[in-house]
């Protein structure tokens, strides 16, 4: 049996947000051998991340904390997400974005980056607004932390209560669509992916995609690989470690072919370009300022891996 983790992270038991999860566990049911299992945050007690950086450091990579989402990994929540075979999100927006109860779920899985656990789980998420909206938005902000969590993105709904029904009907579908991911994830076994693949895919379907803002994040808003941060880093000599030198210099190479796929318009194989780039940046940097200090250990295998990790 595969099992579907429906998450209303709303405070509202019954509201319209929890109408709609109602109606994805509905389609999910409709999918013989796999269950919808509801999980509801503020039914739970857990805090933010304390930055302890235990959980990279166990081999297990759990979370020590004592709450429902630490415990050494027997936390309920932890362990449900961890058992799960895909995870839905049902989330109200809060402030032109999503709520303070979904960010602290996702901050709290952190662990999962470690270990890869969630890498390849089927996910999808409802983003529900009234008055000004800004469920676009909102989801936009969700689908983001799955891309992060490595997760697979079957699809995200932006609904406004103003078109209510037909977002009934758009979860209910989606709840199909995701419970059908569930059991293949159950039947086949998970089927995790490397960055390149992760990236191309949410630039081609997600609700967010990574490639625009990768490349204004790492070129301080020029879009140009001469003014990178990269090349910044080079330029004022910024790292020592002879071996991040080197996988800041391939970051660098790689980064400027990815603004040059960029701007000849192949955004998805600039995004997989872009994979590559990012890894060997995030290796150099762990190399330059988190393993000899602030970590104390090298970089954990699942996390970002270069194709010369492979």
């Amino acid at each position: 049996m595969a099992t579907v983790l429906a998450v209303l992270t709303s405070g509202r038991r019954h509201g319209f947000t929890a109408q709609l999860l109602d109606s994805a566990i509905r389609g999910i049911q409709a999918i013989p051998d796999v269950e919808a299992e509801l999980l509801r945050t503020h039914d739970f007690s857990y805090g933010p991340c304390t930055s302890c950086f235990t959980c990279i450091r166990d081999p297990r990579h759990v979370c020590v904390l004592d709450d429902d989402m630490g415990r050494r990994g027997q936390g309920e929540v932890f362990r449900r997400i961890a058992a799960a075979n895909a995870i839905i999100i049902a989330d109200p927006v809060h402030n032109w974005s999503p709520t303070a109860s979904a960010r602290l779920l996702i901050e709290r899985c952190y662990p999962f980056l470690w270990s890869g656990k969630l890498n390849g789980m089927p996910s999808a998420c409802i983003s529900c607004a009234s008055n000004q909206g800004m469920h676009r938005l909102a989801l936009a902000e969700l689908c983001k932390w799955c891309f992060g969590l490595r997760t697979r993105y079957q699809g995200g709904i932006a609904a406004h209560l103003a078109f209510f029904d037909e977002a009934l009907e758009q979860a209910e579908a989606l709840g199909e669509k995701l419970a059908r991911a569930a059991l293949d994830d159950e039947t086949h076994g998970r089927q995790p992916w490397d960055d390149a693949e992760c990236f191309a895919y949410y630039t081609e379907h997600g609700d967010w995609g990574p490639l625009e803002a990768y490349l204004d994040n790492l070129t301080n808003g020029t879009m140009r690989a001469e003014t990178s941060v990269m090349a910044e880093a080079l330029q004022n000599e910024t790292f020592v470690n002879p071996e991040a030198v080197q996988h800041l210099q391939k970051a660098q190479r790689i980064f400027t072919d990815t603004i040059a796929l960029y701007d000849t318009g192949k955004q998805v194989e600039a995004a997989r370009s872009l994979a590559e780039a990012s890894a060997h940046w995030t290796q150099a940097t762990w190399q330059e300022f988190l393993e000899a200090d602030v970590i104390g250990i090298p970089k954990p295998p699942a996390y970002r891996p270069t194709t010369e990790d492979h």
